[in-house]
């Protein structure tokens, strides 16, 4: 009876969570965004231009600094007038700087941005993402970001190239360095954090200037690798006391199938 219950109490414990996306721009198929690929949502719009995207990536353009511009109008690659840069912006509001920094943020995005830097290079090797925090994330929630690109274009071929990535939530660094290589191209990278990473419950909500962001450094030759999509998911982890009101429960069924 003894080992019986334990089993029980094993089941309940280990009951797998379903994560759910807060956000993403494109998909897991190996293009160029822009081709057909959506940015999904905060407040998401329906299209773009009347076509089935609302998200297009741009040939970087080396402006690196925050806050960026929500309102960029993108560009082909020769336009003259092309304007791009590091900060992708979901619809929300910004008006507070959360990470100590000093620059003045963008204030109401009524709408997520319809273009994003579309790749790392040796020049432009940064990327951001910013939104606000639904109130649904609990503080026992764990959020996982995911990249992924699908090239990695290098001068030399013989090399053993990547693009060595870091990831910061809130100009804070989060885990260890991840690369992408020529070596397993079709690898995604994901780090983990939590509410707390994103100054829990009291940053919740509009207002607030939260980002996640991705800094990388060349290794070898390499010279762009081009995003396939990015995401973030919040994965649900029962707070202790109810996992112990499931226990509990779990143990009076047990007894009750024991005395029948």
């Amino acid at each position: 009876m003894h080992k019986k219950f334990l089993f029980t109490i094993s089941c309940t414990v280990f009951l797998p969570a379903n994560a759910a996306v807060l956000w993403n721009i494109g998909v897991d198929d190996n293009t160029q965004d822009g081709n057909g690929d959506p940015a999904s949502g905060l407040n998401d719009v329906a299209s773009f231009n009347g076509i089935a995207f609302n998200v297009s990536g741009v040939r970087e353009t080396g402006l690196q600094d925050l806050p960026g511009n929500p309102a960029n109008t993108g560009g082909p690659d020769g336009d003259a007038t092309r304007d791009i840069d590091d900060d992708y912006y979901f619809a929300g509001v910004y008006s507070t700087v959360v990470d100590g920094g000093v620059y003045t943020p963008v204030g109401v995005v009524a709408q997520n941005e319809s273009y994003y830097d579309r790749a790392f290079t040796g020049g432009d090797p940064n990327m951001r993402w910013h939104f606000n925090v639904p109130a649904s994330v609990n503080a026992t929630d764990v959020l996982t970001f995911t990249i992924d690109f699908y090239n990695l274009s290098e001068a030399n071929t013989a090399d053993t190239s990547s693009f060595d990535m870091t990831f910061w939530v809130d100009g804070t660094q989060i885990g260890g360095m991840q690369s992408h290589s020529d070596a397993d191209i079709a690898a995604a990278q994901s780090w983990n954090f939590s509410l707390a990473d994103l100054g829990g419950a009291a940053e919740q909500g509009a207002g607030f200037d939260h980002y996640v962001e991705v800094r990388s450094t060349v290794s070898g030759s390499a010279r762009w690798a081009s995003l396939d999509y990015v995401q973030l998911e919040v994965t649900p982890i029962p707070e202790p006391s109810s996992s112990l009101y499931l226990l509990s429960l779990a143990g009076l069924g047990f007894c009750y199938r024991r005395r029948k």
